[in-house]
């Protein structure tokens, strides 16, 4: 089975933070406490992704960066 088909292979808990740079590219997150996730992506761009479910990995590809600006979930989880 490739990468590609499964779900994550790692994870690490994360502190919103409008500086720290994640250096290894995760998969997506996951939030133990519902709320808004904020994040910077490598274009230099943001996004708040409204209303995030506590208990699932939310996918998203290419951000660098977990904003603690706009994010109000906690319990935050990189996957990798």
């Amino acid at each position: 089975m490739s990468k590609e088909t499964i779900g994550a292979v790692g994870g690490l808990a994360w502190t919103p933070s409008d500086t720290a740079l994640i250096r290894r590219p995760p998969r997506g997150f996951q939030v133990g406490v519902s709320g808004a996730v904020a994040l910077g992506y490598e274009d230099g761009t943001t996004c708040v992704w409204p209303n995030c479910a506590a208990g699932v990995i939310h996918p998203h590809n290419d951000f660098t960066r977990l904003l603690a600006t706009g994010t109000t979930a906690t319990a935050i989880v990189l996957a990798f």
